[in-house]
């Protein structure tokens, strides 16, 4: 039996009540959640048939109404309170979310695998809040896609300090220089993760460095002589 948009949103206040959420925060994820629910309704969308394409083309809607209501664009960030919030509200309205990806690879199998393990780590042993963990497994499902692309299964165990500096160059193209410490925050958990469980050889994360201001931004790697 499908839940009502009412059981939704008190079922999602409980569950981010009892993981110890502030009111603020739990205020504005039950807002955010409400505010997607009504655009669900308005068009005739189950929350058992939410895709990641509809959530991303909501935030982009949103994003508008922001502008049109407040005059001005929200900063960049400003999305990743609403994002998490209808994730909230996902996992209750459909058990699981993000949804259970199709395997099409060896590549894929291993990257599902290790992020399923990482999401449980970051939970049970760091003790993170959602939003954290949200932010903490996109960064991990980034990386992963783009090594294992450029390198195949076999190519994770070896990689190095050079493949830890041409992506976070990547990532460096598209961000600004406080954004960019965070993204080197998130490697530095990911990359002592591949190592603790043995999937990569040497512990990079601590040659995993963020631009100082007197640094150009490219370079974000401290490499020991």
């Amino acid at each position: 039996m499908l839940k009502s948009k009412y059981e939704l949103l008190t079922e999602l206040k409980a569950a981010l009540t009892n993981r110890q959420y502030s009111p603020v925060a739990i205020r504005n994820y039950c807002a955010y959640a409400q505010e997607f629910l009504d655009y669900l309704v308005h068009r005739g969308i189950p929350v058992a048939d939410v895709t990641e394409d509809l959530v991303e083309r909501y935030l982009q809607h949103a994003t508008a109404l922001f502008r049109k209501r407040r005059g001005r664009r929200p900063s960049k960030r400003w999305h990743e309170v609403p994002q998490s919030g209808i994730h909230a509200l996902l996992r209750l309205g459909q058990g699981q979310w993000p949804p259970a990806r199709k395997v099409a690879c060896a590549a894929d199998a291993l990257r599902f695998t290790i992020c399923k393990e990482y999401e449980t780590w970051l939970r049970e042993e760091r003790g993170l809040a959602q939003a954290s963990i949200d932010a903490f497994l996109w960064e991990a499902r980034y990386f992963l896609a783009w090594q294992l692309d450029r390198s195949g299964v076999e190519g994770l165990n070896g990689v190095a300090v050079g493949d830890i500096d041409s992506y976070m160059d990547l990532r460096g193209s598209k961000l600004r220089r406080s954004s960019l410490k965070s993204t080197a925050e998130r490697l530095r958990s990911v990359l002592r993760y591949l190592h603790r469980t043995a999937r990569v050889a040497a512990d990079l994360s601590p040659h995993c460095w963020f631009p100082r201001r007197t640094e150009p931004v490219r370079r974000i790697i401290s490499i020991e002589n």
